[in-house]
């Protein structure tokens, strides 16, 4: 049979179904829907954000309302007169300014009591008035017969060594112990001359130290500060009384 024929006689014939495979549908998956309120990770993450929110506004605050007083910067004994180069600002809280000196006041006055280095001025350490039982004496002291760093504000003792020939044997007495240093003459300390230092004391005392000058050679003993327990001194200085 030729091809022609064959195709002819094809064409009358029908033609054979084209199988199929059956198409199988799977389930929708049914997943539950986790409200994301009661979700713990969001939750975290929204406190962290929250907190860091009102950490930076508390930093960004803190301070902004304190107030700036006087802080001593060395040691200061009774009678001493305060200098603005003892003297430092700090910020305390305003709850507490009310019990010390405000930077906008300049200080008055001799100082009432002994105050420390770090120690914050109370506006209650001054005395209104100074005694007139008082005077005020000038000491001649030999280079290195006296601390190195002595200071306004200092407390010293006095003491007098006789002059004799050389070769006697004499020992310094004690003339007046504690007296208050209120001027060193510091231009004249030096390796050749002597230099003047003012001590306050009682006036019934001028006289015996006077003596023991014009008898002796003068040394001056540093007497060790022993003030108020200094309670600054745990604070931060830049933020005294933070709150």
């Amino acid at each position: 049979m030729s091809p022609r024929f064959s195709a002819r006689l094809g064409k009358g014939q029908p033609k054979a179904p084209a199988l199929s495979s059956p198409t199988i549908s799977s389930p929708r998956a049914n997943r539950p829907q986790r409200q994301w309120w009661r979700d713990s990770r969001v939750l975290l993450g929204a406190a962290l954000v929250v907190g860091c929110m009102l950490v930076g506004a508390r930093l960004m605050t803190l301070g902004a309302d304190d107030v700036l007083v006087w802080q001593v910067n060395r040691d200061l004994g009774v009678g001493s007169v305060v200098t603005p180069t003892d003297l430092q600002p700090v910020a305390v809280n305003p709850q507490l300014a009310d019990n010390y000196v405000s930077v906008a006041d300049r200080p008055t006055g001799p100082l009432g009591i002994d105050v420390r280095a770090g120690d914050l001025l109370g506006s209650s350490a001054f005395v209104t008035q100074t005694s007139g039982d008082t005077r005020r004496v000038t000491v001649p002291v030999e280079p290195l017969h006296a601390p190195v760093d002595l200071a306004i504000g200092d407390r010293v003792d006095v003491w007098s060594t006789p002059d004799v020939d050389l070769g006697e044997r004499v020992e310094p007495e004690l003339v007046l112990a504690g007296l208050l240093v209120t001027a060193v003459d510091s231009d004249a300390r030096g390796f050749a001359t002597d230099y003047g230092v003012i001590v306050d004391i009682d006036a019934n005392d001028a006289g015996l130290l006077l003596r023991a000058i014009r008898v002796g050679r003068i040394d001056l003993v540093g007497v060790p500060f022993a003030g108020p327990p200094d309670f600054a001194a745990a604070i931060p200085v830049t933020q005294v009384g933070q709150r």
